[in-house]
């Protein structure tokens, strides 16, 4: 309403110049007329032409200030998009980095035989404090689907953003719990068990280690964690193959076999 207002009074301004600009140039007329006689009549031609200049005049000028103005705010608008898309795509890198660097760290404490045997409690899934980070891990899980469509907007009003928000929470509290429980609720037996698989752990990782210390030592640590940690695939695939690259044997033993052995 406001532009259909301005562009009003911008022809009317246009009219009242032309209408100006003739009266003035009828009054140059009669005075000319008045003092060099009949030569001095105006024309018709010359009155339309006094009539009309300044018209189109102002109305070029005001049509090119329209189309500089229209194409500036073009401009700002395309930047303004350019600006929120890389803001918008800057947000979801930086909550994905945040969401793999939680998983990774959470996946140590499922992979690193170490971790394992010094927070036992990470790995009990019967737990409330454990169960509240698998549940808070399938949550991230079930809104990736929903976060694929980058278009939604930022990445903090995301359904992801809660979940990893969530998962963040459940796994710095559960990292704490465990840190504070250590192995205080395994019995005597069980603790020395543990410390026996630490130390068979430190010869497997021992570079140095003898190849018949380094077998021993492996053998030792199934045997020791027997009952008390279950092993992930994961991390039993990774001990194996630490261990045969330690005694220099290619990777053909099973986890099964390895097992069997151990007994």
């Amino acid at each position: 309403m406001a532009k259909r207002v301005a562009v009003a009074a911008l022809i009317l301004a246009a009219l009242a110049a032309g209408l100006v600009a003739v009266m003035g140039y009828g009054a140059l007329q009669l005075v000319q007329a008045a003092v060099y006689g009949d030569d001095g009549d105006p024309s018709v031609w010359s009155f339309i032409a006094a009539f009309f200049t300044p018209s189109l005049c102002i109305g070029a000028a005001l049509l090119l200030g329209m189309g500089v103005r229209s194409s500036r705010r073009r401009a700002r608008a395309a930047q303004n998009r350019r600006t929120d898309a890389a803001a918008q795509a800057e947000s979801w890198r930086r909550l994905y980095l945040r969401r793999d660097e939680l998983l990774v760290r959470w996946s140590r404490y499922e992979t690193d035989v170490a971790l394992m045997i010094d927070y036992p409690v990470m790995t009990d899934y019967t737990d409330p404090v454990i169960r509240d980070v698998i549940v808070a891990m399938q949550g991230i899980r079930a809104a990736e689907a929903d976060a694929l469509d980058l278009d939604r907007g930022p990445a903090e009003r995301s359904k992801l953003f809660t979940a990893v928000n969530r998962f963040e929470v459940a796994f710095l509290t559960a990292e704490r719990y465990a840190r504070r429980r250590g192995q205080s609720d395994l019995t005597g037996a069980e603790r020395s068990k543990l410390a026996a698989a630490r130390q068979a752990l430190n010869i497997i990782l021992d570079d140095a280690a003898p190849r018949s210390e380094v077998d021993a030592a492996y053998r030792s640590l199934r045997g020791s964690l027997r009952g008390i940690i279950d092993l992930p695939d994961r991390a039993i695939a990774d001990l194996e193959a630490h261990t045969r690259q330690s005694i220099g044997v290619r990777p053909r033993t099973s986890a099964a076999a390895a097992d069997r052995a151990a007994a």
